[in-house]
């Protein structure tokens, strides 16, 4: 699924995914343990791995977008 997008691309969607997983497993511990600094930083991871994939979603799209049957000669 991700063979033309780039390295940039696959690491951001690598890494979108674990912070989001992290954040996830963050939060619920700074729940449990009503800690205020845990919580933050588990929001903070979230949103990082919401961004680094919607980046590497941007980069499959831009990347996806042109069909098989056209020329792909113009891209940089």
């Amino acid at each position: 699924m991700s063979e033309h997008v780039g390295y940039g691309g696959m690491i951001a969607r690598f890494a979108g995914k674990a912070f989001v997983a992290f954040g996830f497993i963050l939060g619920i511990y700074g729940l449990t343990e009503g800690n205020e600094a845990i919580k933050q930083t588990a929001l903070g991871m979230l949103v990082t791995g919401v961004l680094a994939s919607a980046y590497g979603a941007y980069h499959w799209i831009r990347n996806r977008g042109v069909t098989a049957d056209q020329d792909r000669s113009n891209e940089p």
